[in-house]
């Protein structure tokens, strides 16, 4: 018998975690039987995510107009969506490490919500990784001394915290399975819930 697919969606400002929270579930999917199929925006494997990479690393993003960032990340989206339907109907478990949340907070007024996020496919769970944009700042700066890559135009603290507001006001507009989980804690205390609410969406215990 086919097990059932299921979507599930972590997402917050940078350096809330995401990326490590998402290798965990991934492995841990992986350990208990299930296929999966991990997916991180911008999705490079497409000219548009291609595109969206660059633009974040140049020194002039902040001249590229908000609803460019909105049609750019929306159709690169959307060349997705094929592949998480397939994976879906193929009983894989999708990973998404940001989603139409983040347009959302980044781009788009409360107002917008509601209607921009109609056009996708609804996630079974969505995690709100929660945390300080002090942190999250710090945790980036971090990542990239090691990496030695430039930061990301989105990628400073005035920026990321009026997107951090936005995150947390999301749940009161829209009607998803959203939990919102603080980030700022150790990783094994984030991954304890993340892990608890998974097992009961995925395994049903």
């Amino acid at each position: 018998m086919l097990k059932k697919g299921a979507i599930i969606v972590l997402d917050g400002i940078d350096g809330s975690g995401k990326t490590t929270i998402s290798k965990l579930l991934l492995d841990y999917l992986k350990e208990h039987g299930r296929e999966v199929f991990y997916l991180s925006e911008p999705n490079e494997s497409s000219d548009t995510g291609k595109l969206i990479e660059s633009m974040l690393r140049k020194r002039d993003s902040n001249k590229v107009k908000t609803n460019k960032w909105v049609e750019l990340f929306t159709k690169n989206r959307k060349e997705s969506e094929k592949t998480i339907k397939e994976s879906l109907n193929n009983g894989k478990i999708v990973i998404l490490d940001r989603y139409y949340y983040s347009t959302l907070a980044y781009q788009l007024e409360p107002k917008k919500w509601q209607a921009y996020s109609e056009q996708f496919i609804k996630p079974d769970i969505v995690f709100i990784l929660d945390v300080d944009e002090k942190i999250g700042i710090a945790r980036v700066k971090y990542k990239y001394e090691k990496t030695k890559e430039k930061m990301a135009y989105f990628e400073k603290e005035k920026i990321l915290k009026e997107v951090r507001r936005k995150f947390l006001a999301i749940p009161q507009f829209l009607k998803d399975n959203i939990k919102i989980i603080d980030s700022s804690r150790e990783i094994k205390d984030v991954w304890f819930d993340i892990k608890r609410e998974v097992n009961e969406i995925v395994f049903g215990n």
